[in-house]
């Protein structure tokens, strides 16, 4: 952190010591939108046999978290730039919790749709929100580290959404579960409100009753200008767009399987049970928390974000090649080795957000990276759907306890179209010019 302009020694320690805890708080809630991202792929069978659900519903079912992300990314990331993080974490957190309890009270799967809808509303700027406060409260060589930190973090939510889940849902039910999701935003939001503060002079003038303190690089606490004066030039940034086509390709990828069709596949195709078969998405989760914090160092060490983020993507082409290429049914060791390199060659695409903030003039934090957020979510938004249509069409007639059971071919195609996706990130990763050093 550089120094604060006329702090005092008592003032700058302490807010050394308060933005670590401030900062774990939004990560919190980003940790709680991870859980929800991937929390179908516990309950899908159940969803599915309550509901009459076929593949295609299910995925839309899954994708509708998706849906407001999108929309709310570009006027999400100029109210991050105008609110400031303590308010948005507010709103965000409210929504999201309204969204789960409304997901464990629905009746049918219009009001699990209307949930997933809530529930993207609330966690469509959550990492937004981490990022700026993070240009506030961090140095620019510090960015990318502490963003991988953040991923590290929240994405143990996807672990919750694993095992954790699997056994909530058998002692309380999987309404129950949602419901007490719900509770537990609810007291997080509470918690933001009163702790987090946008800008280093909110802290420190509590501190000895200045109000000038201030970072000495980029403004902090809200920014920018009006959206219909900064979107323009935001969007005739051909660099920007370059990394929205690498989250598009990527992240996708790895929700569909750790999120929504992973636990099935190891179901229907290798006869698991789901308790067994959440233990197989765990390496996905565990490469995903390693390689987030990995490869945001190394990049802050070695300079550069592109280099570190193509050989991360090369991996995660690596791993879908082979589970869509693999005559029959893969060796469960090997298994375990996909799906780690499935999480692991996933979190560099955090790299992008810091060249989102490197390719664009200062003052709009919350909105260029919200552009290239956006991408994230478009890849979640076309590869649920369509990898639940490609189930559809290969289906063979097979239903169990109300659920389609699908055959490895269909899958495989589906694989098929997850490691397209990746090789279009790789090759956008590959043209993109980075700025020296």
């Amino acid at each position: 952190m550089t120094a604060l302009k006329g702090s005092t020694s008592e003032s700058l320690n302490k807010a050394l010591r308060i933005r670590w805890i401030m900062w774990l708080f939004l990560v919190s809630l980003h940790l709680i939108t991870n859980f929800h991202r991937v929390s179908f792929n516990v309950v899908a069978g159940l969803l599915t046999a309550e509901f009459n659900l076929t593949g295609a519903g299910l995925g839309n079912l899954a994708a509708a978290y998706t849906y407001t992300y999108l929309v709310m990314q570009l006027p999400g990331g100029a109210m991050v730039d105008r609110l400031g993080p303590r308010r948005i974490a507010f709103l965000t957190a409210a929504a999201m919790a309204a969204g789960s309890v409304i997901i464990g009270l629905s009746p049918g799967a219009a009001l699990v749709f209307a949930g997933r809808l809530l529930i993207g509303f609330g966690g469509s700027v959550i990492l937004i929100n981490v990022f700026k406060f993070q240009a506030s409260w961090f140095k620019p060589t510090e960015f990318a580290t502490v963003s991988g930190l953040a991923l590290f973090i929240s994405s143990s939510g996807t672990l919750l959404a694993s095992t954790p889940l699997s056994i909530s849902v058998n002692m309380i039910g999987w309404r129950g579960s949602f419901i007490l999701a719900g509770v537990i935003t609810a007291l997080v939001a509470i918690a933001c409100v009163r702790i987090i503060r946008d800008r280093p002079g909110e802290h420190c003038r509590a501190v000895d009753g200045s109000s000038d303190y201030q970072l000495d690089g980029e403004p902090s606490g809200p920014e920018g200008g009006p959206l219909f004066r900064a979107l323009p030039e935001i969007l005739k940034n051909g660099r920007l767009w370059i990394l929205f086509l690498i989250n598009t390709g990527i992240y996708g990828g790895f929700i569909v399987f750790s999120g929504t069709w992973g636990v099935s596949y190891l179901v229907h195709v290798y006869g698991m049970d789901v308790r067994e078969a959440s233990f197989f998405i765990i390496p996905a989760f565990v490469g995903y928390m390693i390689g987030a914090p990995a490869f945001g160092f190394i990049s802050d060490r070695i300079g550069s974000r592109k280099k570190p983020a193509a050989v991360s993507f090369i991996l995660f082409c690596l791993a879908w090649g082979t589970i869509a290429a693999w005559p029959g049914l893969l060796p469960l060791p090997l298994l375990y080795v996909v799906s780690f390199l499935i999480g692991f060659g996933t979190p560099a695409n955090v790299l992008t957000f810091s060249m989102a903030r490197e390719a664009s003039p200062p003052g709009y934090t919350g909105l260029v990276t919200a552009m290239v957020n956006m991408g994230v979510f478009a890849g979640m938004a076309i590869l649920q759907p369509l990898f639940g249509y490609i189930l559809d069409l290969g289906w063979e007639g097979v239903v169990i306890e109300g659920a389609r059971i699908y055959p490895l071919a269909a899958y495989r195609l589906g694989f098929l179209i997850c490691f397209l996706f990746g090789l279009m990130a790789l090759a956008a990763t590959l043209v993109y010019r980075e700025n020296k050093g």
